[in-house]
């Protein structure tokens, strides 16, 4: 959670003994504010012009573990001074610790809304806290206060002002419990993972009190000082952590190992704790936290490596556990090039030691401190480069100090832009894995765009999706900065990078300081990146219009199709060989460039560029099109190049009429998608010797303001669905054939971060179904009859992690009826992991336009629905008029939502129908099986059928196996209602009657292969 403290609290500070932070602001403020609001813009008009400034932080800390009940027994003292020009009355003091004390901390919620369940379903011995503190300033107790929704922020009183200039020395007591590994602090048994583990000063500077709760998606703002650290812990144990370490007898035990042969029957078996203790003594300066790691089974491994620019040593030490010796053979290596990298194209490291261990993250691969970062065991895939991610974090945000959790860009961006120019220099990666993943970070992103779901990249980190942080700020900030490096040019770009280290280095710098120095390092006007490119969430999108060659040059078209002003680069290639490139202006709507060459064969933007369709990037010489090209694939894949895509895969279908089915699928569904998207499956029928197929087209709109997209679609299918032979010649078949047209809205919310969507869909059916009119002559004659339906829709979806749910309400109209229906679905957790209770509740009103009931029986209200009941010909049935076979148990569940497959007027209501379905998860781990019961009030029709009562109160309950989660499951009915088990033996007889009671489900109805991508990518995050 984030306060926004900033400027109210710079004029508190100064100018009242009141407490800054809103809930402890007295009542006497209200009824100021025009008074505040005067005085609060002074102070910060004064604050900006004031010559910079930072608070410095001196921190010592003696600290054991009991590696027995995994707690922490330390003492903390710091000498805090001000070098502000305010008074300050108080201090803010991150206790983060209690970020795992319960499920209500900012993190625990958080956790919650990424979908990360494991904290909610742990048990109390295995979360942590802090307590035990006594804060003392200069010797004098006072109090400290922590707010009940922010247990891991606290506020101390000072007994006296703070002065400009002058310094306190503040003391405590403290007592960790360390939490198993849900986040980034904890243990797995005894390796030991200590990190944001003592009180620790806010930050104050020129922008007011930045407290901030602990989370996992967004990181830190610390002061800089020194820390000076003593550590008591067995003695076998091998500790890495910030600085240097000040013990000689400790470095002489850590040279030792770091020279020892690695055994090939070597494992990662836990040694007991040695009984006799040690204490090693840290110390490092210019540094904005302290973090250590300790495990008695690591493998140490040392190199050195020369700082770039001077004759500074840096010793790289690696930590790890025998089973990873392959992966991490190079890791010493791999810190090294990071040394040398960044010090090249940024500044220098002027740190004695850099550090990587081996350990459990569930905050992303691996996690930085200063001079020592931990990387996950998941991180094998792509180890080099993620240990060059978090050594490069030395200098973002280790020296450059930002603020990460306001501007995470400033450090994640900005480290993966060193860090991928870092790996293309040295020795290309060329391992399968290594390409998929370059090519996952670059599908998904795009996808984020072509969907209108990215967000700008400078926004507080909990404003982000979970997608969205690792994707924008991350991945569309490396994007960015690419383009502004193209357009400054390399030398002068590392001309402004070197500004920013050499003026901001150990300091607090912020995006307009960024700015600033890459504004001084060159001639060419940035006002279109700063803040304009970088900080939008519109679509870049260039097209070349034409070209036109004229005595010595070529006048190249372009055309700006969004509104984000820009410049471009132009190459010119003939041949495939780069013959010219040129940038444009920063422009928007259409321009004109001249390339000082004729000799060319095609034009294009360049591929760095973060263009949204790279299909219309692209302009070639002759052809039937300078600017269409058309590539056709295979099956399915991704759309990252200059061709627009056609994908062409064979397809195999069946059903009871048709039998099976060949024939193709054509499509262009893709990564990323595209606006006009479509699907077609042409086949053809050996036993009706015919075509048939299905097939859906649509186009995307992305509206500014009330709707988040909206989606034209039209669908279309024919199939045959009955059958008669009964003395004829041949066979007869009838067909259907079904179009269906509308909109859907998809309504956009306000919070990206919102659980919920909500659709607003309007339909309109034209189907035409052949119907058998009677035989002559061996020949069945069949009439052709159009029926017109009309379907509004409303849809709203909560996919919160806990108890999700779901309503639908829907208005259906023919010509002869029409239909209210209400659907509400929740899932009911357990306090168990992936075990729920499924509830779904329907409600529906029938009303008859035509007073035929044989015209209007097929619309009515079914408790259970099958192909019959189907007249929008929605669903997938093998067999649409089936009887007495397997494909007569197929049913959806639609409606009243009972599965006994029993049909006619026992199953139908032409008034209304209310029903409860209910399922449950059984304790029996993996299996996909679960107990069903449905319940209704369900008024019949008067019975016709021998036995059947007029029983308005139906149930059943049974088994159900699911096989694909919401499209195939089988239920196998145990108990039912008296209607139904008559229905059952009467229509099957009492041998057969439980075998044709259960059913099973096929809804593929539930896919929209339209929206496929969009759910493809929410899949893969979730």
């Amino acid at each position: 959670m984030q306060y926004n403290l900033g400027r109210i609290c710079a004029f508190e500070a100064d100018n009242t003994g009141d407490k800054p932070m809103p809930f402890y602001i007295k009542p006497y403020f209200s009824g100021m504010k025009p008074f505040f609001s005067a005085l609060i813009l002074f102070t910060t008009l004064h604050t900006s012009a004031q010559t910079y400034w930072q608070q410095h932080v001196a921190t010592k800390i003696d600290v054991r573990l009991d590696d027995e009940a995994h707690f922490l027994h330390a003492r903390e003292e710091f000498v805090y001074t001000n070098n502000s020009p305010d008074t300050l009355r108080n201090l803010y003091i991150h206790v983060w610790p209690n970020a795992y004390k319960n499920d209500h901390t900012p993190f625990a919620q958080q956790q919650d809304r990424n979908g990360n369940t494991s904290f909610y379903y742990s048990p109390n011995k295995d979360k942590g806290y802090i307590d035990s503190l006594d804060f003392t300033v200069d010797g004098k107790n006072v109090d400290h206060y922590i707010a009940e929704n922010t247990p891991d922020i606290a506020r101390i009183d000072l007994a006296y002002p703070l002065l400009p200039g002058k310094s306190i020395k503040v003391a405590t007591p403290f007592l960790v419990k360390i939490p198993k590994v849900f986040s980034r602090l904890g243990h797995t048994d005894q390796a030991y993972f200590i990190s944001q583990w003592f009180p620790k000063p806010a930050v104050y500077d020129q922008k007011g009190w930045h407290p901030i709760s602990y989370l996992d998606q967004g990181e830190f703002f610390s002061e800089f000082g020194s820390y000076d650290v003593t550590i008591t812990l067995p003695k076998n144990y091998v500790v890495m952590a910030t600085g240097n370490c000040m013990d000689e007898k400790e470095n002489t035990w850590m040279d030792g190992l770091s020279k020892l042969p690695v055994s090939d029957s070597a494992n990662d078996n836990t040694p007991t704790s040695s009984t006799e203790l040690k204490t090693i003594h840290f110390h490092e300066d210019n540094v904005h936290d302290f973090a250590w790691f300790a495990d008695k089974r690591w493998i140490v491994r040392k190199d050195s490596v020369k700082s770039p620019g001077t004759e500074h040593l840096v010793y790289t030490w690696a930590a790890y556990l025998p089973s990873y010796k392959k992966i991490w053979a190079d890791a010493t290596t791999y810190l090294g090039e990071t040394v040398k990298h960044y010090g090249k194209w940024v500044g220098p490291y002027p740190y004695n030691t850099i550090k990587a261990v081996l350990g459990d993250m569930h905050a992303g691969g691996g996690m930085e401190y200063p001079t020592v970062t931990i990387i996950d065991k998941t991180a094998a895939l792509n180890f080099r480069t993620v240990v060059i991610h978090e050594a490069g974090h030395n200098w973002f945000y280790g020296m450059l100090g930002s603020n990460e959790r306001d501007h995470p860009w400033m450090d994640e961006g900005m480290n993966t832009f060193y860090e991928k120019k870092t790996t293309e220099a040295l020795t290309p990666d060329t391992g399968i894995l290594s390409k998929l993943s370059k090519l996952n970070e670059e599908l998904l992103y795009y996808q984020l765009a072509a969907s209108h779901t990215d967000q700008t990249i400078d926004q507080t980190a909990s404003k982000f999706t979970k997608l969205n942080y690792g994707l924008d700020v991350y991945y569309k900030t490396w994007l960015m900065l690419r383009v502004l490096e193209q357009y400054m040019g390399e030398a002068d770009f590392e001309k402004g990078m070197k500004n920013y280290y050499n003026n901001w280095h150990y300091k607090h710098p912020y995006p307009e300081n960024f700015r600033d120095c890459m504004q001084q390092s060159t001639t060419k006007n940035l006002d279109w990146f700063f803040p304009g490119m970088l900080f939008t969430d519109k679509k870049i999108d260039f097209t070349i219009i034409n070209a036109r060659r004229e005595n010595d040059k070529t006048t190249v078209k372009l055309r700006n199709n969004s509104s984000v002003l820009s410049p471009v680069l132009i190459n010119a290639f003939s041949n495939d060989s780069l013959v010219c490139k040129k940038w444009t202006a920063p422009f928007t709507g259409t321009t004109t460039i001249d390339l000082p060459v004729t000799e060319w064969d095609k034009l294009k933007i360049d591929h760095f560029f973060p263009d949204a369709k790279s299909a219309n990037d692209i302009y070639t010489k002759g052809g039937l099109s300078h600017r269409f090209h058309l590539g056709i694939r295979g099956f399915f894949g991704v759309n990252t190049d200059e061709k627009y895509k056609l994908f062409v895969a064979p397809a195999v279908a069946y059903n009871q009429y048709n039998g099976v089915m060949g024939g193709l699928v054509i499509h262009n569904l893709t990564m990323p998608e595209n606006r006009l998207r479509f699907i077609l499956t042409p086949l053809y029928s050996g036993a009706t010797n015919s075509f048939t197929g299905a097939g859906s087209m649509g186009y995307m709109w992305y509206p500014k303001r009330a709707f988040q997209e909206i989606l034209l679609q039209a669908d279309a299918k024919s199939f045959h669905y009955n059958e008669s032979y009964a003395g004829l010649t041949d066979r007869a078949y009838t067909r259907y054939i079904k179009l269906e047209v509308g909109p859907s809205f998809t309504l956009k919310e306000k919070d990206p971060l919102s659980d919920a969507t909500k659709m607003l869909s309007v339909k309109g059916y034209s189907i035409w179904e052949d119907q058998f009119a009677g035989a002559s002559a061996g020949i069945e004659k069949i009439n052709v009859k159009q029926h017109l339906y009309g379907v509004v829709r409303y849809e709203h979806f909560n996919e919160r992690t806990y108890n999700p749910f779901s309503y639908t309400s829907e208005v259906q109209v023919g010509a002869d009826f029409a239909k209210v229906t209400l659907e509400g679905k929740a899932r009911v957790d357990y306090n168990t992991r992936k075990k729920s209770l499924y509830v779904r509740a329907f409600l529906g009103k029938f009303f008859a336009i035509n007073g035929d009931p044989a015209v209007t029986s097929r619309y009515q209200l079914n408790s259970s629905y099958s192909a019959t009941n189907d007249y929008l010909y929605d669903g997938t049935y093998i067999g649409r008029n089936a009887t007495g076979n397997v494909a007569a148990q197929q049913v959806s569940i639609q409606e009243g939502g009972f599965k006994v497959p029993v049909f006619g007027r026992v199953s139908r209501s032409d008034n209304y129908m209310a029903t409860i379905n209910l399922e449950t998860d059984l304790p029996l781990g993996k299996l996909p099986i679960r107990i069903f019961a449905d319940a209704g009030l369900i008024p019949n029709i008067k019975a016709t059928i021998a036995n059947n009562s007029s029983t308005t109160f139906l149930y059943e309950a049974g088994l159900s196996v699911h096989l694909i989660k919401d499209v195939v499951y089988i239920y196998l009915p145990i108990v039912m209602s008296g209607d139904f088990q008559n229905y059952l033996h009467d229509t099957y007889g009492n041998r057969n009657a439980f075998k044709h009671g259960i059913s099973f489900t096929m809804m593929f109805q539930n896919i929209n292969w339209l929206r496929s991508p969009t759910s493809l990518l929410k899949k893969l995050v979730n």
